[in-house]
């Protein structure tokens, strides 16, 4: 499935969510797997036909495991709960249902060869799936837990074809579903969870796989979290909180670090007006989510946009301000973005087209988009940033060009939306000093460059890797071969088939050593370009393409804009991002350090 949200003040994103109908070619006897909650039996997918340069023959699939108890009825809106366990052999050889969800099709050439592989939606929903070559409690190979995208509107875990990269490398492979929209996101007044349920259900996952995975071929202490899009906000906000410490060790980020819309603790206005939209009374709380409780799925899967709040458990203080303060896990860090991530809007809304944008256009839409960027900082006027954007990005001599206006308008938004806040989260990860127990975090950070070929229906003026277009390369869609087993399935080039088996090994090597360029333990070495690690002071990036090149300090000028001079105008003190040794700054970071631990502790 292919999928776009909008929100309500013209904010368009584009997300691949998309899936591979997988065929077996057929199979041996079921394998069991002892897991906390009861035995489970899963299937082999065999690759042999299916997934070219494949370097196992088989890969065990486990479909459909629940982590935690269905949020209905009185769960709606609550903590995610403990699955009940069960005797004898429950058979999970097919996805579960995935969470109830905004629909967004999109039409495309190799968006309509794809489709979803979980065909029921229910709010019995959170199940997460396993792939892996090996079973053996003892191979202790690493784990990556997918976190999907979609917004916090649509996707599941079941879309994504992880058969594949499993069959090319030693990993263990996990996808979850959470829940969505109001049902993962409405703010309550409850002092246990006044929000971020669809975050804390990722949490309750990771502490199954925590418990379980090693039964699964996996080492419980190598986990790395990694998502794209929403999925990568999702990752760097459990990077932020205590509540998530411990439960992994490598994260990855890509297209998304949270820098969105972010809502105190009580602040229900967003859950009154959806009361009030669906006939509850507001008169009494409880009355109200009393009301909400009852209503059916579908009546609450409107499109406002979701949000965070700072809760005081799972988010201690706003994303802007725990990567200021660095005030967040130490943890290896991979994470990037595309070069051209709202390309996608050039076929998606009118004022952006072939013939450019009007000034008018131009000013009218950043207004609308600005919104959502001050709602960060906790303020609601855009006027005291909105000339200053436009200076910063508008060359006078080429302002009333109207081609120029529409090609900045798209990387004021790529500026803004996502590389801004991907290089505040690597200046913070990386700034961190390290400590006598623990060495500092390794940072790595990209720009994915290329644009590949089965794009060619989109607009020739959008050139760069779109929004979405990583998903293809990293879960190897390139590979997959057609239904005679002969051919390759889609008209990726040879180029971009070895892009694709290059990012694959990046990301599993990360996972396994905290370095893309450490091949140690893979099952087939590849030559690739050297990955420089990032550094505050080097700020060292890779430029994914057919031939990737290192580079520094990502475009340089638009980053200080959007990570110090625009904070500074919303009234927020900028902490310097210079790499520094300094007694002041290394004491300030311990002692966040420290109150990190102790609230873990506390929350524990």
């Amino acid at each position: 499935m292919a999928g776009m949200y909008c929100t309500s003040r013209g904010l368009c994103v584009f997300v691949v969510c998309t899936a591979v109908i997988l065929s077996l070619t057929g199979g041996s006897d079921a394998v069991v797997v002892s897991t906390t909650h009861g035995d489970v039996s899963g299937s082999e997918f065999l690759t042999s036909s299916v997934v070219g340069n494949a370097v196992f023959d088989r890969v065990f699939t486990f479909k459909g495991i629940p982590y935690a108890a269905p949020p209905v009825g009185d769960l709606r809106w609550r903590p995610p709960q403990d699955p009940t366990s069960w005797t004898g052999v429950r058979d999970v050889t097919e996805f579960g249902s995935r969470c109830p969800q905004v629909e967004f099709p999109l039409s495309g050439t190799i968006y309509d060869a794809i489709s979803v592989r979980s065909n029921s939606s229910s709010e019995d929903c959170l199940f997460l799936n396993v792939y892996t070559p090996n079973v053996s409690a003892t191979a202790n190979l690493p784990v990556m837990v997918w976190i999907h995208g979609g917004g916090w509107y649509s996707g599941s875990g079941a879309s994504y074809p992880a058969e594949i990269p499993t069959s090319l490398h030693n990993v263990v492979m996990v996808t979850i579903n959470y829940r969505l929209a109001h049902l993962g996101f409405l703010p309550t007044l409850d002092d246990d969870a006044p929000g971020n349920f669809g975050l804390l259900d990722t949490i309750k996952a990771l502490e199954w796989v925590r418990g379980n995975i090693r039964n699964f071929g996996g080492d419980p202490d190598r986990v790395t979290i990694f998502g794209e899009s929403a999925g990568g906000w999702s990752v760097s906000l459990l990077v932020m909180s205590p509540m998530a410490t411990g439960l992994f060790h490598r994260a990855i980020s890509q297209s998304g670090v949270a820098g969105f819309p972010v809502r105190e603790k009580r602040d229900i206005t967003q859950t009154q007006n959806l009361a009030l939209s669906l006939n509850c009374s507001t008169a009494s709380y409880d009355d109200m989510m009393s009301c909400l409780r009852g209503l059916p799925s579908e009546n609450l899967l409107t499109t406002v946009f979701p949000s965070v709040v700072t809760d005081g458990r799972f988010l201690l203080q706003s994303p802007w301000d725990l990567m200021n303060h660095k005030f967040i896990n130490r943890v290896d860090y991979l994470l990037g973005t595309n070069n051209d991530e709202f390309g996608y809007m050039a076929s998606q809304v009118p004022y952006v087209d072939a013939d450019g944008m009007t000034r008018a256009e131009f000013e009218t839409n950043l207004l609308e988009n600005l919104q959502l960027v001050v709602e960060q900082y906790l303020r609601s006027s855009v006027d005291t940033i909105l000339q200053p954007v436009i200076d910063q990005y508008l060359d006078p001599d080429m302002a009333d060009d109207p081609i120029y206006r529409r090609d900045q308008f798209l990387q004021l938004l790529t500026d803004a939306w996502f590389a801004a806040p991907t290089v505040m989260m690597a200046q913070a990860q990386s700034g961190m000093p390290a400590v006598a127990w623990q060495a500092s975090s390794r940072v790595y950070q990209y720009e994915l460059q290329h644009r590949a070929s089965v794009f060619s229906f989109r607009p020739p003026y959008v050139t760069g890797a779109d929004h979405g277009d990583d998903f293809f390369l990293m879960f190897g869609i390139p590979l997959l071969r057609d239904d005679t087993g002969n051919s390759w399935k889609y008209s990726f080039t040879q180029e971009e088939r070895d892009l694709s088996l290059d990012m694959m090994a990046y990301w599993v090597n990360f996972a396994a050593n905290g370095d893309p360029n450490d091949s140690t333990g893979a099952a087939r070495m590849r030559d690739m370009v050297h990955w420089p690690r990032y550094t505050p002071s080097s700020q060292s990036y890779l430029k994914l393409d057919v031939t990737s090149s290192a580079d520094v300090k990502i475009r340089e000028s638009n980053m200080k804009f959007w990570n110090e001079e625009v904070p500074r105008l919303m009234g927020k003190h900028v902490h310097s991002n210079r790499a520094s040794h300094g007694t002041r700054e290394t004491s300030c970071s311990l002692s966040v350090l420290v109150f990190t631990f102790v609230v873990s502790y506390l929350l524990a």
